[in-house]
Order: structure tokens, then C-alpha cells, then sequence
């Protein structure tokens, strides 16, 4: 049977997604404040081609994430812990092609939310809502190939690695970023939700 292009509303219908740790809620207008509260850690921006790390970037990159949005380009959650109701990140499927059914995954979170199981549990939920919901065929993932702690967790999840773009970005500093391109196809979505599933069980006990 032939393959058909998506016929996704634009913009995509905005939804919660609950997981047992974090929440993935709809990016708003009104999550400025907090975000730009978190975001002023450098280290956040490091490996990044966009940038949120003063109250003047944060604004313009909620502006651009929100207008992504309203075009169909994109759909972007803020990232909330359970436990204290604090935002933690922030995550997107952006680079959204109906024709193609794919999309990519974009993400960042504070420095405290490593090892509790929120990268993980995060990646699930939007993916399966990728994968289950939207019926995506592909959903791709770029890191910096400097950003080694992003390139082992997408190869430990069980992403593909396809190979490098060469010079593709300029950094904040002026250098020439190598992106590492990793993929996830709906024929390898059970085994990759299976593993996120072991890993969000390991780190949550």
C-alpha cells in the first residue's frame, strides 16, 4: 500500500502529555518568566545553535518557538517536574514535514534534572505521541559531535547514527560546528520505547 503524506492540522492541536516524573505542557507567552530564570546557565547553550541564556534571548526565542508553532512548524512543550511543579526545559518536534510525515526533536534542560530520569521519560513521551498519535515515519536528531553526554544517551536509547554534516553550523564563538545526525524510524519505535521504558524504570526507583 502506498505511503501518504500527513494531514495534520496547522497549527498542530496542542496537548498535555503526563508521565510518572514530568509533564510535557504547551509552550505559552506566559512561561517567559520562568524560563528565563532557568536559562541564564550558560552551560545550557553550549552545544546549541539557538540561544535563550539572557531575558532579551529568551524573548526572542519563545517569540520564534511560538511563531514555529502558529506556521505548523513545530510543537513545543515546556518540560515540568511532577514533584514541585518547576520547569526544568524545554523540548519540540520542529522541522515538521507533512509531505514526509517526519519531524526533529530539539531539547534542553537544567543542569539539576541530569540522572533523574527526565530525558528519558521526556524522549517517551514525545515520541510516543510522534509515533502513536501523529503516525510520524521518521523523527531525526542532531547533536554537536563535541556534545559526547547527547550522543550517548541518543545511542543508548537506540537511535540510529547516520553520520556527520561537515561545517554545517556557525558557533556562538565563531567556530564551525559538525553535527552528528541520529534517526528513529516507526519500524524501530518498540524497541526504542522499550528501552527508554527499562532506563526510566532504572532511574526512578
Amino acid at each position: 500500500m502506498p505511503t501518504t503524506p500527513a494531514t495534520w492540522p496547522v497549527p498542530l492541536t496542542r496537548v498535555e502529555l503526563m508521565g510518572r516524573t514530568v509533564q510535557l505542557e504547551p509552550l505559552a507567552a506566559e512561561h517567559e518568566a520562568e524560563l528565563s530564570e532557568i536559562a541564564q546557565d550558560e552551560e545550557i547553550w553550549e552545544y546549541l545553535t539557538s540561544y535563550g541564556g539572557s531575558p532579551e534571548a529568551m524573548r526572542l526565542y519563545l517569540k520564534t518557538a511560538l511563531e514555529d508553532y502558529a506556521r505548523g512548524n513545530a510543537l513545543p512543550f515546556v518540560i515540568r517536574a511532577n514533584h514541585d511543579r518547576s520547569i526544568i526545559g524545554l523540548t519540540r518536534l520542529k522541522n515538521i514535514a507533512r509531505e514526509h510525515r517526519s519531524a526533529g526533536v530539539g531539547s534542553w534542560f537544567v543542569r539539576s534534572a541530569r540522572g533523574t530520569g527526565a530525558n528519558s521519560e521526556s524522549k517517551l513521551l514525545l515520541l510516543t505521541h510522534a509515533f502513536e498519535t501523529l503516525n510520524c515515519i521518521r523523527i531525526e536528531f542532531q547533536t554537536d559531535v563535541q556534545n559526547l553526554r547527547s550522543r550517548a544517551a541518543l545511542t543508548k536509547m537506540g537511535a540510529q547514527e547516520e553520520g556527520t554534516l561537515r561545517s554545517c553550523y556557525i558557533r556562538r564563538d565563531g567556530s564551525l560546528r559538525d553535527t552528528v545526525v541520529f534517526s528513529v524510524l516507526d519500524k524501530e519505535w518498540p524497541a526504542v520505547k522499550k528501552k527508554l521504558l527499562q532506563r526510566l524504570s532504572v532511574s526512578i526507583r
